[in-house]
């Protein structure tokens, strides 16, 4: 495990959870569970960043893609930003949202939603750094603290004056049935166009589905937009990967997106979805190379078992083996109040319990 994975991770008034934590981290994680358990939520907040612009943007994002609320013109800006957005993050606004994380050192972070009128003048000057329009009625604080380190905090408004919120060009988190879009291109221009050796190491890992592949690269058809496309060696013409199905998109999406997310976390929501059964095992075996290459911690829900089954038999493959220290499935259970708590399994557990029929999907108690 590199020193910038996570090992531990806790926290608290987010989303559903009062208080959820999880132990034993290792760089493949596959977390598993009910449906409205809250596997999810648990992606979205391990999108946590020390940086609070940073934070905002990829809290910002899940938001989003969750679509919760319809973004019209129609929706009062300034009431949205206030409360409808962090109300989707924090549990309960009126107090704090916490994580506490392990790296190579532990540390914790602390959200505070305040009052314009309740800013101490310390944090008064560290608000009003910039020069505002308007004055916001919220602002929102973040903390943070490490181990023989001092705490530093940060404050941004809470509704952003009333400005569309811009996600960063790219964050780490790949929503359930994600589809073929212009964003895939944008990747393939940014990290994989110029660099002959990495769009190699696609085109490579995308044999697993087509094994006739011989070269990804960016079409622009009668639509006048580009779209990545795959040229076969056994035809003539260019191919939009959707010609291939969800499947392969899904495969192109992930690969595309563990490159971007070199050195860093990936959050992925039903990892297995849309792969055909028979080609899970290879799906795996594909995204744990490629995780591994570039330092990536994957972070993966599902509530299928054979994609559970196919985790496990990719790590038993001969190649695959020196993995499975580095393996983990980790079960949501919900008991009878409401709580929902994380069980760990290591790679020789997850497997026996397997191997002898033991529930490992979550559920209730």
């Amino acid at each position: 495990m590199e020193k910038q994975h996570l090992t531990y991770f806790k926290i608290e008034n987010f989303k559903r959870f009062d208080s959820f934590e999880m132990s034993n981290l290792g760089q493949f994680n596959l977390i598993v569970g009910d449906n409205n358990v809250g596997k999810t939520s648990v992606l979205e907040g391990l999108l946590f960043d020390e940086d609070l612009g940073q934070l905002i943007r990829d809290f910002w994002g899940a938001f989003d893609f969750r679509n919760t609320y319809e973004l019209s013109d129609r929706v009062d800006t300034q009431t949205m930003r206030e409360t409808k957005f962090w109300t989707f993050v924090f549990k309960d606004l009126t107090l704090p949202l916490k994580i506490a994380a392990s790296f190579d050192k532990y540390f914790t972070l602390q959200l505070d939603v305040i009052p314009n009128d309740k800013l101490t003048e310390e944090e008064k000057q560290i608000a009003t750094k910039e020069l505002r329009a308007i004055i916001p009625e919220l602002w929102i604080k973040l903390t943070t603290e490490k181990k023989d380190e001092l705490a530093l905090y940060d404050i941004q408004p809470a509704y952003f004056e009333g400005k569309p919120l811009i996600s960063s060009d790219y964050f780490s988190f790949i929503p359930n049935n994600l589809a073929n879009s212009e964003d895939l291109v944008k990747f393939f221009y940014l990290k994989f166009n110029g660099h002959k050796q990495v769009r190699k190491e696609l085109e490579n890992s995308l044999r697993s589905f087509l094994p006739k592949l011989e070269e990804v690269r960016p079409h622009r058809f009668i639509s006048g937009q580009d779209t990545l496309s795959v040229i076969l060696n056994d035809r003539d013409g260019i191919y939009p990967i959707s010609t291939f199905g969800d499947g392969t998109v899904k495969l192109v999406r992930l690969l595309l997106e563990i490159v971007m997310s070199e050195g860093k976390r990936l959050m992925v929501d039903e990892i297995g979805s849309g792969i055909h059964f028979t080609r899970l095992t290879n799906y795996w075996k594909t995204i744990i190379q490629l995780c591994d290459k570039y330092k990536v911690q994957l972070f993966a829900t599902t509530h299928s078992l054979e994609c559970q089954q196919a985790f496990i038999e990719a790590l038993e493959a001969p190649e695959k083996v020196q993995y499975q220290k580095d393996a983990r499935n980790i079960s949501l259970i919900e008991n009878k109040e409401g709580k929902v708590e994380a069980i760990t399994f290591d790679f020789e557990q997850f497997e026996y319990a397997l191997n002898i029929g033991f529930n490992t999907r979550g559920g209730k108690r």
